[in-house]
């Protein structure tokens, strides 16, 4: 797909997003409060998909929907997060301690944990929309589907992940957007972007 194609799919999450505002709010900081407990935000995130997935064909769960989702998903969520925390917690340590390490290559080694960190979230940001949208849902066919939509339309999927990061970098440093709906944007934003890849597929 042409890099300019990102830009109607942001457009349109966004006007999708909007559109169901009050419920993806109410998801929002459900998804929030549960995230607090940190154990349980595997299961929350594909909750807040299971949610966007109904509004992308039209039908707005809100809450039902995420709860639809926490229950039916989280064996398959906890494998997916306990792997995100093990990958996350090893590249902020390798940080940490080149960041304290005085030697010439170690500002490289800081740049290149940073960025294989950008690359993992950037992945998992495609491999949860794929998981939601492919027939058998596996995780391991998720993750295989994730990384071929960033090898095979890299130009289309990066303009995606840096609108991606943007919205979760805000939500992290300001807490504000995360109380306006964030966490379901970005699901959507996700989804969307991923659905236009198939309908390119099947055309």
């Amino acid at each position: 797909m042409p890099i300019k194609a990102a830009f109607p799919v942001i457009l349109d999450s966004m006007k999708l997003w909007w559109k169901d505002w009050a419920n993806q709010v109410l998801v929002s900081l459900v998804a929030i409060l549960l995230s607090l407990t940190v154990v349980l935000y595997p299961m929350v995130l594909f909750g807040v998909y299971e949610q966007a997935l109904d509004l992308t064909h039209g039908i707005r769960t809100g809450i039902i929907g995420f709860w639809h989702g926490v229950k039916s998903y989280w064996r398959k969520s906890l494998p997916w997060g306990l792997l995100n925390l093990l990958v996350l917690t090893l590249l902020s340590l390798n940080i940490w301690f080149y960041q304290n390490t005085d030697h010439p290559v170690a500002l490289v080694l800081v740049i290149l944990m940073i960025g294989l960190g950008f690359f993992w979230l950037i992945w998992q940001f495609y491999t949860v929309s794929c998981f939601f949208l492919q027939e058998e849902k596996t995780l391991k066919i998720a993750w295989k589907n994730g990384l071929a939509i960033i090898l095979s339309q890299p130009g289309y999927a990066l303009v995606i992940a840096i609108v991606m990061l943007v919205f979760l970098g805000l939500s992290i440093t300001t807490f504000i957007p995360l109380f306006v709906g964030s966490i379901p944007l970005i699901a959507i934003l996700g989804l969307r972007a991923v659905q236009a890849t198939i309908k390119q597929d099947d055309a």
